[in-house]
């Protein structure tokens, strides 16, 4: 995730854009500057977020990400919501190692059944004459996030299925996938401090555990308290 977003002034001369309507021009517009977008131009976007952000229904969302992939300007797969920029990184390359890390990290998080998978999996040429940096392994099985946590070096930690049970059976008062939609709805809205990767695991337990002693202190349900016979 990024705190802002540029838009190359040759957006409205190009030949791939120019001919389309204005809703598939205003969704390419939103997918380059979007608090969801990511440095790499490969990010995932569940469609309650972009139609909650853009304030469309899912008919309009569906047919601007169709008109934009028929003329070859995104990929996006259906199955895990994850989206493509193609030309991304042409308008948009990393300033320094650090950021081709955030990139490659980015790439090695897309979904093994993810429909453009093959087309990420090739290791970017490296900046200039800096040291080429060690490809990233990409696992061969990458789990579906169920929630995007934004961090301070502008990646996203995916919380995964595996990672809600563990908070489920630690916190059994909470709702861990609505308390980790909180957390990252916190996160958007407090830039300065969002966590780093090492510190992310720390942050989330804390909230969980919060959470868990808010619940602790709501009086139980009237029909939950047990009958004392005098």
């Amino acid at each position: 995730m990024r705190d802002y977003g540029k838009v190359h002034t040759s957006f409205w001369a190009s030949e791939t854009l120019r001919g389309l309507d204005a809703d598939a021009k205003l969704l390419a517009l939103y997918l380059l500057t979007s608090q969801h977008t990511h440095m790499a131009g490969v990010f995932s976007l569940p469609d309650a977020y972009a139609m909650h952000d853009m304030g469309w229904d899912s008919e309009r969302l569906s047919k601007g990400f169709q008109t934009l992939s028929d003329a070859g300007w995104l990929q996006r797969c259906s199955r895990t919501g994850w989206v493509r920029i193609v030309k991304f990184e042409k308008f948009n390359p990393p300033d320094n190692p650090n950021q081709r890390k955030a990139v490659d990290k980015q790439l090695a998080l897309v979904p093994e059944n993810c429909s453009f998978r093959g087309d990420v999996e090739t290791v970017p040429e490296p900046l200039g004459n800096l040291p080429t940096p060690t490809p990233i392994p990409i696992p061969t099985s990458a789990p579906v996030p169920v929630a995007l946590i934004p961090l301070a070096d502008g990646s996203e930690h995916p919380v995964t299925e595996s990672e809600i049970a563990e908070y489920r059976a630690a916190y059994p008062r909470i709702d861990p996938l609505a308390e980790a939609r909180k957390a990252r709805a916190w996160c958007l809205a407090n830039t300065a401090n969002r966590k780093s990767r090492r510190g992310v695991g720390k942050f989330l337990n804390g909230w969980m555990a919060r959470a868990q002693k808010d619940a602790e202190k709501q009086p139980a349900p009237a029909g939950s308290r047990k009958r004392v016979d005098l």
